[in-house]
């Protein structure tokens, strides 16, 4: 799991706030934050097939590179990929991170698709190369 966080604003009733501030006032919770992480996590636990299934277009022949999480497609590893004539294609529900070492090139012989919902850290160049693939 990252330690990167994203800040995000919601609205809750008074009612289910003060429940919230009870359960953090007996020590359940450390913290309103703490009881609505926990209470998403459990959330995407109980809809995790559902999330899984969004890894892969609907009909592909292609083998893919699936991950929910965090994927890092490091230099040395593409470069192993172009030595062996090999390409991947790339899902991840996460975040995908690529190597800032990465050129347009290497990228171009070795990652044939790329599917994301989540943030990517790229190069600029690289960002670019994966806006066109979608």
């Amino acid at each position: 799991m990252s330690n990167e966080t994203e800040k995000l604003t919601i609205n809750l009733g008074v009612v289910e706030l003060a429940q919230i501030d009870v359960l953090v006032e007996q020590g359940i919770y450390s913290n309103r934050s703490d009881l609505i992480r926990t209470a998403v996590r459990k959330q995407l636990e109980v809809h995790s097939e559902r999330i899984d299934q969004q890894l892969l277009p609907v009909s592909t022949k292609k083998e893919w590179t699936k991950t929910v999480g965090i994927l890092s497609l490091s230099k040395k590893n593409l470069e192993k990929l172009a030595e062996d004539n090999e390409k991947i294609s790339v899902s991840v529900i996460g975040m995908l991170i690529i190597d800032q070492k990465v050129n347009r090139e290497l990228f171009e012989k070795t990652v044939d698709d790329v599917l994301i919902r989540g943030k990517l850290v790229a190069s600029d160049e690289i960002k670019e190369l994966v806006r066109e693939m979608n």
